[in-house]
């Protein structure tokens, strides 16, 4: 699939997410799955750099990142640092893609 696919694949899923955000929180492993099978993309450090571009873009919409006490609670704990670069800077430095694909929960979640 080529850049510009790509790119217009990822701004349907940031689309579809600020549709859904009245529903419900996503998760950063959410982006990183669509971005694997949508996007077709294998390359695990490819399958980061698009979900950080996807996170880029939701923050710069309003979107606010933060991570849950435990699994399951109804209340987001919002992160200190909410400006786009400081939060695509954090979860960069959090996200191993040596460790394989994030698990439900990884990291953190968007509102």
């Amino acid at each position: 699939m080529d850049r510009d696919m790509i790119d217009a694949k990822l701004k349907e899923l940031v689309a579809d997410i600020e549709v859904g955000r009245i529903h419900d929180w996503t998760g950063l492993p959410e982006i990183a799955g669509y971005v694997r099978v949508e996007c077709e993309i294998s390359d695990k450090q490819e399958v980061k750099d698009y979900s950080l571009k996807v996170v880029r873009l939701l923050m710069e919409r309003g979107f606010r990142v933060g991570q849950f006490e435990h699994y399951g609670d109804s209340k987001l704990i919002p992160w200190t640092e909410q400006e786009p670069d400081a939060v695509v800077s954090r979860i960069d430095r959090e996200w191993d893609v040596t460790k394989g694909n994030l698990g439900v929960g990884d990291i953190c979640w968007f509102e």
